[in-house]
């Protein structure tokens, strides 16, 4: 995952996950890029069972969090990610503007509204996503509603994750932008049939969105793996 300089799917049936009430580990195979989606140069191998400090990506002041994580992961300031060679990895964001379409993003950004019913309205009603139905949730003694949801599989990704018929940002990419961040940084999506978990929460009277994303090659017990150090993340009062 990448944080860019403006300002992690076929959709998986299978029952929500309410992470913080019971454990929601077992799901089946399925599958971001610069200032705002992609490991940075920054990110170093942490070791097995460390706890680490992360910081949520936007323009204000937020809570810090931590996430323990197992061996190979790697972390930066901002994204804890798993080592290659599949896409894998959590972030957690204050979203300001979504897109109705991910694709043709430029001229379709909109603020969804202040609450969690308006940012999950606003993410299950995007094109192509897929999303699945909207579930109550509790994650890092937080509560909020977690959704799932999907790139579509057949989509012509070449380069750094630039994504055929998409807006350029102006930096010569084109970006398949799930959202900005709330002053800075973009959410944007690294490869076809890429997956993300969102679990979108009320911290300490401020919204924030955990974003847990794998790709189409990652097994049962890589996503496995990726649930357990979500299920670690506690935010810093």
């Amino acid at each position: 995952m990448r944080i860019r300089s403006i300002s992690m799917l076929v959709l998986i049936a299978s029952a929500p996950l309410v992470l913080g009430a019971c454990s929601g580990s077992s799901m089946p195979s399925a599958g971001s890029k610069a200032s705002s989606a992609a490991p940075s140069a920054s990110s170093t191998p942490i070791d097995p069972g460390t706890v680490d400090l992360h910081h949520v990506i936007g323009g204000g002041e937020y809570p810090d969090y931590e996430l323990e994580v197992p061996a190979g992961w790697s972390s930066g300031d901002e994204f804890t990610t798993r080592t290659g060679p599949t896409v894998m990895g959590v972030s957690v964001w204050d979203v300001g503007e979504v897109p109705r379409d991910p694709c043709r993003w430029e001229g379709s950004l909109s603020d969804p509204g202040p609450t969690v019913d308006d940012l999950v309205a606003a993410l299950v009603a995007q094109r192509y996503r897929h999303a699945s139905a909207p579930a109550p949730v509790t994650l890092g003694g937080a509560e909020g509603v977690q959704l799932r949801w999907s790139v579509p599989t057949d989509w012509e990704v070449t380069g750094d994750a630039d994504f055929e018929g998409c807006d350029d940002p102006g930096n010569g990419h084109q970006d398949f932008v799930s959202w900005l961040g709330d002053g800075r940084g973009e959410r944007y999506q690294q490869v076809p049939g890429q997956v993300d978990m969102l679990w979108i929460l009320e911290v300490d009277d401020q919204r924030l969105v955990v974003d847990a994303t794998y790709s189409p090659d990652s097994t049962d017990a890589e996503v496995a793996e990726l649930l357990t150090v979500v299920e670690s993340l506690r935010f810093e009062s």
